[in-house]
Order: structure tokens, then sequence, then C-alpha cells
């Protein structure tokens, strides 16, 4: 198929690609309205020696030990335990479920003793103070005496959402919408196609049969003889 006739199909088919541009875009933006915005808030904790160590050998093997990628996983893995969020919950006063409903991740950012603490929740202040609670919860813990955990950057109310996101949901659906469009002009081009090439093939099979005379010819010609003469 050419450029040309690619254009010449959108162009007869235009309504196709607008009528489904303009469902695609519609939906996408009564499933934006109809969501509730989630606000995203994170603290970061940073693990170090223990101030209580004054042996230079345990201050080095600790800092060895910050360096494994185990330990400092399994300290962040406890941060979003079960028994992390119940202790969370009996402090902040709340049940365990809503505590829960705030979905507290923590990321490790590779190459540091660094802990992201990240949680999620409709509403914004809630979401800090649950991320706020677990760091604090995880600097009380006792890491063999030997690792203490730091605070380094607080958790604060965020004021954007991190979803949904409209501009890009509303872009996605205008090219999804677009290319829909385009494959529904071509699928009609192509049945309307069929239809028109069966048409005419059955006339061509029926001129070949019984060709049409002339009004001369239809004078001039003597009649057909009879099977009785």
């Amino acid at each position: 198929m050419s450029l040309a006739t690619f254009i010449r199909i959108l162009i007869r088919n235009w309504w196709l690609v607008v009528l489904a541009t303009a469902l695609t875009v519609g939906s996408t933006a009564l499933f934006v309205l109809l969501q509730k915005p989630v606000y995203q808030a994170s603290t970061i904790v940073e693990l170090k020696p223990s101030a209580v160590l004054e042996d230079p050998n345990q201050i080095l093997n600790t800092i060895n030990a910050l360096t494994r990628r185990n330990v400092i996983n399994t300290i962040a893995r406890k941060a979003t335990s079960m028994s992390m969020h119940e202790e969370v919950a009996k402090e902040l006063g709340k049940p365990v479920e809503e505590v829960l409903s705030a979905q507290v991740r923590t990321i490790t950012p590779p190459e540091t003793n660094l802990i992201e603490v990240r949680t999620q929740h409709a509403d914004p202040v809630f979401a800090a103070l649950v991320a706020n609670t677990v760091a604090r919860k995880m600097v009380g813990q006792d890491y063999e005496k030997v690792i203490s955990v730091e605070i380094i950057d607080q958790a604060v109310p965020p004021t954007t959402p991190i979803a949904p996101q409209p501009l890009r949901l509303l872009t996605l659906a205008v090219v999804f919408g677009l290319i829909l469009g385009v494959a529904f002009a071509l699928l009609e081009q192509a049945l309307q196609s069929l239809r028109t090439g069966a048409g005419i093939s059955g006339i061509d099979i029926g001129a070949a049969q019984m060709p049409p005379l002339s009004p001369v010819e239809a004078v001039v010609s003597p009649p057909a003889p009879s099977k009785d003469e």
C-alpha cells in the first residue's frame, strides 16, 4: 500500500479515527475523575557503626558488615514486617489495617548505607506520619549493639499526588485512540474492497454469458429458428 493510498483511506474514513479517539479519551478522562489522589512520602535513614563501640577492630568489622547488602536488606525488610506495622499502629493509636493501607516500602540505593522508607496514602499528612514513625522505630531497635540508625531526612506531607497522572494518561489515550481509529479505517476499507470486488465479478460474468445488443442489431437480426421448423 502506497502512502497516497493510505492517506486517501484515512480521509475517507476520518470519522472512524475521530470516533475512536474521542471514546478513548473520554473514558480515560472519566477514569481519572473517579480516582482518588494518592500521595507519597519518604524519609531516609543511615546505617552506621554504633557510637558505643570503642574498639577500632569492632568499628572496622561493623563497617565491613555494612558493605554487604544482605545486612542492609535484612534491616530494610524488618521495617516492612507485620511486627513493625503493629508497633506503628500502637504508637499512633490507629488500627493495623489503616497502617497497612499506607503501603510501607523500603528502598536501598546501591553503594550506600541508606534506607529510604516510602509510604503512599490518600491522606498526605498520614503518609508522612507513618513514614516518620517507622523511621523512629528503626532508630530504637537494637541491631546487636553494633549498628545504629540515624534519621537524616524526615518526611513532610506532600502537596502533589503521584497518581493519577492526568496529562500522561490522556496523552496515552490520544495515541491509543489514533492507532485504534487507523486500524478501524483500514479494516473498513478492506471490507469495502471485498464487497465491491464481489459485485464487479458478478457483473462481468453475466456480461460474458449474454452480451447486450444495440438497437440496430435488435431490429436487423432475424429471429432464432424454432425446433419445429
